[in-house]
């Protein structure tokens, strides 16, 4: 359990630091309006419930496997989710520049439809992503430890909050300021694809590849 823990708070730090600086990248591609910030919010919030909602339904598939299936699943989804730190920015550098090119004809209507679209492109895939992660991480922690289903999910939820509260002092006054967008990008790279590597490590000890 102690893994997990690990796990679940290097993953909540990223979470909020992704939201953080997508929100800063938003506002700097489509405008710092209260609808931006809106749409932003409510995208993240939004993947995340429908990953959870996803993912939760697809891990009875995994009754009669070995508790490393649904951890590497866990490991593939923070490996997808490290990738948005390249692919979400281009994405809204795309749509900017698209739009700029479109001029000012679309009206104030067309204009927050079409941002709601490319935001929707940049942040949905990866916030669904992060909303896998609990249950495939449930999974995995049902078939190996004895503990009960509510106190191990009590566990990971502290986790996760401990780790998207440093996630958010940190990026807002620290990492921002000293690295950029950029590099607090590429930090959350790394930590993503370290946590996917973990798991994947975990995922082959005897324990995780017994039935």
């Amino acid at each position: 359990m102690h893994w997990f823990f690990g796990f679940f708070l290097v993953s909540g730090f990223c979470s909020l630091l992704y939201q953080i600086v997508w929100l800063r990248l938003a506002m700097a591609s489509f405008g710092v309006t209260t609808p931006i910030v809106s749409l932003v919010l409510s995208l993240f919030m939004a993947g995340l419930g429908f990953g959870s909602w996803w993912s939760g339904r697809h891990v009875k598939r995994f009754e009669d496997s070995p508790a490393a299936h649904p951890l590497r699943l866990y490991g593939l989804v923070e490996a997808l989710i490290g990738t948005s730190a390249l692919v979400a920015p281009w994405t809204m550098r795309l749509g900017r520049s698209m739009l700029e090119s479109i001029g000012g004809g679309l009206g104030t209507g067309g204009y927050y439809a079409l941002s709601a679209g490319w935001l929707a492109l940049a942040i949905l895939p990866w916030t669904t992503c992060m909303g896998a992660t609990f249950p495939f991480a449930m999974a995995a922690i049902c078939k190996h430890s004895a503990r009960g289903s509510s106190s191990s999910f009590s566990f990971l939820y502290v986790a996760n909050l401990v780790g998207a509260l440093l996630g958010t002092l940190v990026s807002a006054f620290v990492m921002i300021e000293l690295l950029g967008f950029r590099g607090t990008l590429h930090v959350a790279l790394a930590l993503n694809l370290t946590l996917a590597l973990g798991a994947l490590l975990l995922s082959l000890t005897r324990g995780m590849r017994a039935h």
